[in-house]
């Protein structure tokens, strides 16, 4: 498997480093992080970080949903994992990296990360989609 070519975000400090939903976020799924990905792809890795800010983020997700939409749907579908879970486990601090492996993988040109918490809080994500573009018919 190779990096899709969106890798910016872990690592990187500019201005925060960081998106940040407008609002609070808490158990209702409203804002999320849409990344285009322009072709089909074979996700099968997210990796997320909070927003570091030179030392001065004290926000990051603690857990996120995903939802995936591909060429045929006619609209988005929620990923959920082999035992119907569909919460994915985020960070515990702004700077660790935390790699989650999707079982099962999703085949989709689009993706969402609904970022999930069960209390209102202030997040901010900075996330990397692992996979490869599909090249399958």
């Amino acid at each position: 498997m190779s990096l899709i070519k969106t890798r910016q975000g872990l690592k990187v400090d500019n201005n925060g480093g960081a998106w940040c939903p407008k609002h609070m976020v808490s158990r209702g799924l409203k804002e999320y992080l849409q990344i285009d990905l322009l072709k089909m792809h074979v996700i099968t890795a997210i990796k997320t970080q909070g927003r570091f800010g030179k030392g001065q983020g004290r926000e990051y997700t603690e857990a996120y949903a995903l939802e995936y939409w591909r060429p045929g749907f006619t609209k988005w579908k929620r990923w959920k994992n082999t035992r119907d879970n569909e919460i994915l486990s985020g960070n515990i601090n702004t700077y660790s990296e935390v790699e989650q492996a999707l079982q099962p993988i999703i085949f989709a040109s689009k993706i969402r990360i609904y970022p999930y918490s069960q209390y209102d809080r202030t997040v901010c994500l900075r996330a990397e989609i692992i996979g490869c573009e599909w090249e399958g018919e």
